[in-house]
């Protein structure tokens, strides 16, 4: 068992007897609970009300290393110290936190960190007003719930391991608490009083069987609209009258599943072009129709709440191992490379060349020819969304028909196959996006998405099937890009998007100053994308670019972590007023082994951009570490270093620019200070005063002596 250390925000705490140790054990109902136990006896209970049974950090870490409990806590009564419990709010596996919880961590600006689960944070901080612990539900949410605990008398457990975008500070909670609980306790009541007057209103609810003509599945309906579903309509206008079925049965009441299970069982009717996607294509058109009237108990006719699982819901299917089809391969865009539906980032350095990929992504997705040496899978057009440089769209198309749809089209001409048509391809573009971290805005996005598609069908007879954001930031319109609740609420909109439209959206953005951290801003835009292509490059001062390459980042549940090389070739496509030629660029992959996918590396603790601060630890620890026990005698032995070494050894190593000496040193001096607070944010090291002086030392290295 390995004892947590403290992060730089609670290490005052450690001073404090406040400290107990768990173990866990099943409870009355067999379920696993944390009971308390005293650090200096761990066979003995603890209680969060009895000062008595509380002892020191060290004795309660030294417990926890040896083995004779699973963890450490802190007791809150009259320590001033506060928490909010949020549960069930991360995904463990990926380490998405839903955005109720990333609202609250914005706003609390305080440390934060993952509880023992993984599927829950901790928000600590300190408060000195009355006592609250309450446990409320989120409105919304179907298992987020949040514990607040002020003067409470409980403990609350230490796991050592901050939020990514945690504070290093502990910050005052008193208003948010007040603020909080009340909110909650509001939206309670309101739900409540809606709840009574839906059951008041709801005489004849849509959505639920009243017994069908048709086998019992549905409400009755007409000779007509029989005929429709039943009979299926020419290829020509099968779209507009699949829509039209749609809202009729809508309007009489039923609801999605209902319709689902109706079409399908007539196969070879109007929904006989939407086999393996009935589901989609009938959300779709849902959300583009009127919503149905309804009766209230007093028999007037009332506004419908938009959702097309109005009414009864449906029970929540159970999927058993077994009964699915072990060979069903995943729904791809691009094969191993791009999901049928989702939300995806294309991001990389300036001058890559990011924009260019997104456009012959485009062209491959609308032609069926190969993107990056891999299998186009679903062909159709593409919503081109370009908040900024729209003006450069028409030119870049016209060197992506010249530069490499002509080859294509000869090709396939010359082996007798339809090429396309280079004069109409079903690409569609706006200049406009709402700014997608306001809530609500992506729905003016979707009926665009929506006019788009339809388009698509009546001109083309095709699906849409890719949508480009091109850029983030741009389409976003942040507030602070670096928010991570802002950036999860415009990964959940691309995410709504993208199950409105059945499309894959894929966003164009930029990284940030370092390569090595990758997409600018918060990391939940990584966290959050289901693909993450990377465009990178070898840049010189002046400018020139080479070595261009994509790099796989990120594709869930497919091989990632390799590189795919390319050349940005320059086309002409005609002329200026002045005579002068215009030209543009077009992606030609250099397709070879190096593009073969390959293991990935196991994921390093350390990132790149402390390689430097890394060095220098490791060579002050070495040259001028000492072995100290930096929470007392009794504490653990850790081999630790004077910050001042570890400075000196930095400062030596980190190359600084400019001609100025004084300016060179404060470059220096700004860049240790912002790789230490790096490092001790993640953990990487742990920091405490010994003598005076503040003394370094790494975590989760073997022994924690060396680096």
């Amino acid at each position: 068992m390995t004892a947590p250390v403290l992060p730089a925000a609670l290490a005052p705490l450690a001073a404090e007897r406040r400290w107990l140790v768990w173990r866990w054990e099943p409870s009355a109902r067999g379920r696993r609970t944390k009971v308390p136990y005293q650090a200096a006896a761990p066979a003995r209970k603890a209680s969060s009300t009895d000062p008595r049974t509380w002892g020191d950090f060290a004795t309660a870490a030294r417990a926890v290393a040896d083995g004779r409990a699973d963890g450490v806590g802190f007791a809150l009564l009259d320590s001033g110290i506060a928490a909010f419990d949020l549960d069930r709010c991360r995904d463990p596996g990926t380490g998405r936190v839903a955005a109720w919880a990333l609202d609250l961590v914005e706003r609390a600006g305080s440390y934060v960190e993952v509880t023992v689960s993984g599927e829950g944070l901790r928000i600590v901080g300190r408060a000195g007003g009355p006592k609250i612990h309450r446990k409320q539900r989120i409105a919304g949410e179907a298992a987020g719930e949040l514990e607040t605990y002020r003067r409470a008398e409980r403990y609350i457990v230490v796991t050592g391991d901050p939020l990514e975008e945690s504070a290093a500070a502990l910050a005052d909670l008193d208003a948010l608490m007040d603020e909080t609980v009340a909110r909650l306790d509001a939206e309670r009541d309101a739900a409540r009083r809606a709840e009574r007057e839906r059951r008041r209103g709801a005489a004849d609810p849509p959505g639920r069987n009243h017994g069908a003509e048709e086998g019992g599945r549905g409400r009755p309906y007409g000779d007509e609209l029989a005929g429709l579903i039943r009979d299926g309509v020419p290829e020509g206008a099968r779209s507009e009258q699949f829509h039209h079925v749609v809202g009729w049965l809508k309007q009489l009441g039923w609801g999605v599943p209902e319709i689902e299970a109706e079409l399908a069982a007539h196969p070879d009717g109007i929904a006989a072009k939407y086999r393996g996607r009935l589901r989609q294509e009938i959300e779709r058109s849902w959300a583009r129709t009127e919503e149905p009237r309804r009766r209230g108990g007093d028999g007037r006719e009332g506004g419908g709440t938009g959702d097309p699982r109005a009414g009864e819901p449906p029970p929540i299917a159970l999927h058993w191992h077994g009964e699915a089809d072990p060979d069903a391969d995943r729904a791809w865009l691009v094969k191993n490379l791009v999901y049928e539906r989702g939300r995806g980032l294309t991001a990389g350095q300036w001058g890559t060349g990011k924009t260019f990929a997104a456009l012959d992504l485009s062209a491959s997705v609308m032609t069926g020819e190969r993107f990056a040496g891999r299998k186009v899978m679903r062909t159709g057009g593409v919503l081109f969304i370009a908040p900024e440089g729209a003006f450069e769209i028409p030119v870049r198309l016209r060197g992506l028909v010249e530069g490499k749809l002509r080859g294509v089209a000869a090709q396939r001409a010359a082996a007798g196959v339809p090429p396309p048509d280079l004069d109409a391809l079903p690409f569609a573009w706006i200049e406009e996006c709402p700014p997608l971290a306001r809530r609500g805005a992506v729905h003016r996005l979707i009926a665009a998405a929506h006019a788009s598609a339809d388009a698509m069908h009546e001109r083309f007879g095709v699906e849409l099937v890719l949508v480009i954001l091109d850029t983030v930031a741009a389409g976003a319109g942040f507030e602070d890009e670096n928010s991570a609740a802002e950036t999860q609420r415009v990964m959940d909109a691309m995410g709504e998007l993208s199950r409105a439209t059945g499309a894959f959206v894929m966003g164009v953005d930029h990284f940030g100053k370092l390569v090595e951290t990758g997409t600018r801003g918060s990391s939940a835009k990584e966290v959050g994308a289901d693909v993450v292509l990377a465009l990178l490059a070898t840049r010189t001062e002046a400018g020139e670019v080479s070595n261009t390459r994509m790099a796989v980042r990120k594709v869930r549940g497919a091989p990632a972590g390799y590189e795919i090389p390319f050349e940005l070739q320059v086309v002409p496509v005609g002329e200026d007023g002045d005579g002068e030629p215009v030209t543009t660029c077009v992606v030609q992959w250099k397709l070879g082994a190096g593009a073969e996918p390959r293991p990935a590396a196991v994921r390093e603790r350390w990132p790149q951009s402390l390689r430097i601060f890394r060095t220098a630890l490791s060579v002050a620890l070495v040259e001028h570490g000492a072995l100290v026990r930096p929470f007392g005698a009794g504490g653990p032995e850790v081999r630790a270093v004077k910050e001042t070494a570890l400075r000196w050894e930095f400062l030596r190593a980190y190359p600084a620019g400019g001609e100025d000496e004084a300016k060179r040193t404060e470059a220096k001096r700004k860049a240790f200070a912002r790789a230490l607070r790096t490092a001790l944010d993640k953990g990487l090291v742990a920091a405490r005063e010994i003598g005076g002086v503040d003394h370094l030392w790494t975590v989760g290295e073997p022994d924690g002596r060396d680096a």
